[in-house]
């Protein structure tokens, strides 16, 4: 079976196309609403947080402490739980950044003219054509700056995408049968291959959440894993001298911190059955 994703902009018609297929192919659906919904409950986040994390570009102070980062974390960890059951439409914004590198994910970009987006804005809100016109213009724009921001790219390029659909002659219902069709053949079936980097990447998922919410923001954490095997390498910030110290004392130092460090990276992810071995990689603080 195969993971669908379905990137839309605001007002394209994205949500039908998604609902559509997972009906017709007895799939699950899942919207960014019910991700951000359920990340909130887990990991105790105001659910607004979570969705200007996955919608706007970051402030300042969240590049600073990245508050962002820690967020779609959370998102990641939940929308991978439930892709290790195949049989997925997930459908939200940039919804292809989120399942990296798994040959059995089928990506389709649902896009729309403008005037056709402000008339079904227009449909739904009681507001103006210049008003529509402002909104869906800053919401795309937003969406823009987080991609760039994020990954370095660029989310309206096609190479991006399997498939690019354009609602406007094609009908939403067409557009659902051509995506069905695609997701039958061969080239975005499962295979044990491409089912185990699903577990993996969920398993790294939810080890980098459970580190991004338990421990320090100063605490740099890159997760590897593999069949259940964890590599966590932790970086912490250098140390600012007040005076004078001996080596002695360094080494006392940087011992400790690494054992505190080890400890609460231990804490953190006891509670993730999946693990079954871990090793730690801990770069000792430096004196600046």
């Amino acid at each position: 079976m195969t993971l669908i994703t379905i990137s839309r902009g605001c007002f394209s018609h994205g949500k039908e196309v998604a609902e559509k297929v997972a009906g017709m192919l007895n799939y699950t659906v899942l919207s960014r609403e019910t991700l951000i919904e359920e990340a909130s409950q887990l990991y105790h986040v105001p659910e607004k947080d979570l969705l200007k994390s996955i919608r706007d570009a970051p402030s300042v102070l969240e590049r600073l402490t990245r508050g962002k980062e820690r967020y779609l974390s959370y998102i990641q960890a939940i929308l991978l739980t439930h892709a290790r059951n195949n049989g997925l439409v997930y459908h939200g914004h940039a919804s292809q950044l989120l399942l990296p590198d798994i040959s059995h994910v089928l990506n389709v970009r649902i896009i729309a003219d403008m005037a056709d987006r402000v008339a079904y804005m227009q449909q739904t809100q009681s507001i103006t054509e210049k008003e529509a016109v402002q909104r869906i213009t800053a919401e795309d724009s937003s969406r823009a700056r987080w991609a760039q921001y994020l990954y370095k790219t660029d989310i309206t390029n096609p190479c991006l995408y399997d498939m690019v659909l354009h609602i406007k002659t094609m009908k939403v219902h067409e557009a659902a049968r051509i995506t069905c069709h695609a997701a039958q053949m061969e080239a975005f079936q499962a295979t044990p291959e491409s089912t185990q980097a699903v577990f993996d990447l969920a398993l790294k998922s939810r080890v980098t959440a459970a580190l991004e919410n338990t421990c320090k923001p100063d605490l740099k954490v890159t997760v590897t894993a593999t069949k259940g095997s964890v590599h966590i390498r932790a970086e912490t910030r250098s140390i600012r001298k007040t005076g004078y110290t001996n080596p002695k004392t360094d080494a006392y130092v940087k011992e400790t911190m690494e054992q505190e460090i080890a400890d609460e990276i231990a804490g953190a992810i006891k509670e993730i059955p999946e693990i079954k071995t871990v090793a730690y990689e801990i770069i000792p603080p430096s004196y600046s």
